[in-house]
């Protein structure tokens, strides 16, 4: 499964929607927010551009390399893939609702062709996880939660949110995570990445391996307990759940969606 998240399914279909140069009055605030949405908590993250929290200029962005570049790759990257697609949007207003639909016919969302559940696509498999909880995935296979999986490796692709991260820009570092990736044995990847996510999907295909990307709900499967897995599946965790440790959240956790993914 190729997944986008509401935020970033909604920014691609409004880069669409600047291509094909619709009146953006329509939707120019909403962009707004969700850029700064992106360069904030997504871990999308460019040093040449100013901002830290929620204080983006869209309008800046919008013209920017990085920008272009990475939305550009990502509409490719949707339109081209044959996995399973999980598009979701945030509202969108009646006006926009004609220009969604050919949207997703100019990705060809209807005619995608491989399907995966999680517990299947993992099962005597020798799985990477991609993910920076990575060390406590592995950690809860050596206890015994192992899916059916033959084997557990992972990457900890690492935080870069506020717009900040070790290189400089999120293309440099999707470019240290694939010579990770190529170095490393495995079947299936599994990758819960944020703004990483398609595009580490994107080169595991072309390597000839299955993908499937999950987002926030991927610790519930392993007994850990984050606050999205709380609020989400109250009624399932018992004492087999762990947290999340302190020196595995970032600086500033709670500022990122209320701390939902620890």
């Amino acid at each position: 499964m190729i997944r986008l998240g509401m935020s970033e399914s909604t920014l691609l279909f409004f880069y669409y929607l600047d291509n094909c140069k619709i009146n953006n009055n329509l939707y120019k605030n909403d962009q707004h927010q969700l850029i700064n949405w992106l360069y904030t908590t997504s871990g999308f993250y460019d040093k040449n551009v100013n901002g830290q929290y929620f204080n983006f200029d869209s309008n800046h962005i919008k013209s920017t390399l990085v920008y272009n570049t990475y939305f550009s790759n990502l509409m490719n990257i949707v339109k081209n893939t044959n996995y399973e697609l999980s598009i979701n949007f945030h509202n969108i207003i009646p006006e926009l609702l004609d220009y969604k639909v050919q949207f997703l016919k100019y990705i060809n969302y209807y005619n995608k062709t491989i399907h995966y559940d999680l517990l299947s696509f993992v099962k005597n498999q020798n799985v990477l996880i991609i993910n920076p909880l990575g060390k406590l995935y592995k950690q809860q296979y050596d206890n015994g939660i192992t899916l059916g999986m033959n084997s557990l490796k992972y990457i900890n692709n690492g935080y870069s949110f506020f717009n900040n991260g070790i290189h400089n820009n999120i293309l440099e570092t999707l470019e240290s995570i694939y010579i990770q990736i190529n170095n490393t044995e495995f079947d299936r990847a599994i990758i819960s990445a944020g703004a990483y996510s398609s595009f580490m999907a994107n080169h595991i295909i072309n390597l000839k391996k299955e993908v499937y990307i999950i987002g926030g709900n991927l610790p519930f499967y392993f007994n850990i307990k984050t606050k999205r897995v709380i609020d989400k599946f109250p009624g399932q965790i018992n004492e087999t759940f762990i947290i999340v440790p302190e020196d595995m959240k970032p600086h500033n956790f709670k500022l990122i969606e209320d701390g939902c993914y620890w």
